[in-house]
């Protein structure tokens, strides 16, 4: 019986460890700047605003530039999100795989920075809802507010790709 238990605790050990080794380490692939629409919607919610927005996807390498049309949607400080502003995210995306166009046609969410209501909490990670692989981080100038923080979900969708 011990035995038993001794094999299935090291069958365990060994999957554990070759899961690890076989996932993909996450990279930076390129830089998502996005400009916001001057005024948002409100929504029911007194904390919450969706804004749409245009952007660049600049991937790292030689792939081609990308454009996105989409929407935020923040929770948390109205302030943060308010006039005219440029947004600027990392692209997070597995190690193992090539970019293919338009592979950040996609939403993504993330926990509310303001629920911890902790101003310098680090940028938190969007990931990508149809693939997890990718995620977007927040990227603001030292001294600068991180509006990035307040935003829970981006929505982006291919408008063009350069060639």
């Amino acid at each position: 019986m011990h035995w038993t238990i001794a094999v299935c605790a090291c069958a365990l050990s060994v999957f554990a460890l070759a899961a690890r080794t076989s996932a993909a380490v996450q990279t930076d692939v390129g830089v998502l700047t996005c400009t916001l629409a001057e005024s948002g919607e409100r929504s029911s919610d007194p904390d919450s605003q969706t804004r749409a927005m245009l952007c660049a996807f600049k991937p790292k390498g030689n792939g081609p530039e990308e454009s996105y049309s989409g929407e935020i949607r923040n929770v948390g400080s109205q302030t943060a999100l308010s006039g005219k502003l440029v947004l600027i995210w990392a692209v997070m995306g597995p190690s193992n795989r090539d970019f293919k166009p338009a592979a950040l046609e996609q939403t993504y969410v993330g926990e509310a920075a303001s629920a911890v209501n902790d101003p310098s909490a680090p940028p938190k990670m969007l990931v990508g809802q149809r693939d997890q692989a990718y995620g977007l981080r927040s990227i603001t100038d030292k001294g600068e507010p991180n509006a990035g923080q307040f935003i829970t979900v981006v929505a982006l969708k291919i408008k063009t790709i350069a060639t």
